[in-house]
Parts: structure tokens; sequence; C-alpha cells
């Protein structure tokens, strides 16, 4: 198989694509079963078992795990089979974080640098560290608590609503998550502003999974 390669142009000019992405999504993540509780080995069986999902529904795009965008990393690539193209990038965050004094409590969404380690999920999409040249990405929510969809909806937007206080430049109203109405599963959108001012919308699916214990 040809090694799927990122946009550096614009995205397919027919967004059907996009759409049968996220109702492919919606229909079958509510059937995801894992043992894992680390981040990157629930993204691994998560992967393994969409590919198997669209053989059975033969679909035309497909994942790829751990994806290399540049000098970054991307939990989940989507691609066209026909043409190895990667369509929409996919980050992936636990709810919570593992307990940790170098892990920012927020990285679904930021990651203070000054006071911990790596990269927030929705600030790599701001930043334009990933999907750079993308109109729509998604981001999964793996909820590993006691809580449901509705706490961490209200947590998240919680935070975003904390930075518009303190940088008004980077963060805005439109940065918080939208309740998106499906049936099917937990599902969201928000639209970013990217620092080079063109905008990114976020489709968001959070899943529950065995709770992670802290680890």
């Amino acid at each position: 198989m040809q090694k799927p390669i990122i946009s550096h142009g614009n995205p397919p000019e027919k967004n059907d694509i996009y759409e049968n992405l996220l109702k492919f999504l919606e229909n079958v993540l509510l059937k995801f079963i894992t043992n894992e509780t680390a981040e990157d080995d629930i993204t691994q069986d998560l992967v393994i078992f969409l590919d198997e999902e669209t053989r059975k529904q033969d679909t035309i795009f497909s994942f790829i795990n751990q994806y290399k965008e540049g000098k970054y990393k991307v939990d989940i690539g989507v691609y066209l089979r026909s043409k190895a193209f990667i369509f929409c990038c996919i980050e992936a965050k636990r709810l919570p974080i593992p307990n940790s004094s170098k892990r920012d409590p927020r990285e679904y969404v930021i990651v203070e640098r000054e006071k911990y380690e790596g990269n927030g999920g929705i600030q790599r999409f701001k930043e334009g560290k990933h999907a750079k040249n993308l109109s729509l990405s998604i981001m999964l929510g793996y909820i590993q608590d006691g809580n449901n969809s509705n706490y961490w909806f209200s947590k998240i937007n919680t935070w975003i609503t904390e930075l518009i206080s303190i940088d008004k430049e980077f963060w805005n109203i439109d940065d918080c998550l939208v309740k998106y109405n499906s049936n099917k599963c937990d599902r969201y959108f928000s639209t970013h502003k990217k620092r080079d001012n063109t905008k990114i919308i976020l489709h968001h699916f959070w899943i529950k999974l065995k709770n992670n214990k802290g680890k």
C-alpha cells in the first residue's frame, strides 16, 4: 500500500467524504470495546476496529495509526484509499488525563508549556500543528471516570471560557463546544480560528471506556 501523504493544498472540494466519515464514526463507535487504558494502546485498538468496520462497509477511506505530519505526530490519519490522500486528522485525549505533576489537567484543550509537558488537543489545531491545510478534523475523548459527557462538556467549556479571559487574541467564544443532535453517540462540534487566520471545524466524539484508575 502506498504510504498516505498529508494534504498540502485544499481539502477535497466535495464535502460528501466528510459527511460519510462522520456518519460512519457515529454509527460504529458505540460498538468499540477495549481492555486497554493507556491512550496510545486504546488508539491502536480503535484503529484496528475501525479498519475492520471499513472493510465490512466497503468505505473509500481508511485509518492509519500515529501518522507523522511534518514535525508532529497525529494520533490517527484518515485517508482516501484510491489516492493515499490524508483528508482528516484525528487527535485523541483521555478524560481525565493520568495523574501526573507533568501533565496539564486541561490537556484536551491546552497545555501551559511553562508548567507542563506536551501539547493540548484543540491547541494543536489552532496553532496549525495538526491539519494545517485542512478545514475539518476530529477529536476523540476517551472518558475513563465515573462522570458522564455532560460533566466533561461543562468542564471543557469552562476551561475555554477561562482562557478567553486570559488571552482574547488566541481564544474566543467560538472555541467552545456545541452539542450535536445525535441519538447514537456523544457528539459535539466547535469552530476555531488558527494563527494564520484560517478556520477549522472540529467534530468531537466521546467514548465511555474502562476506568484508568489514575494510570
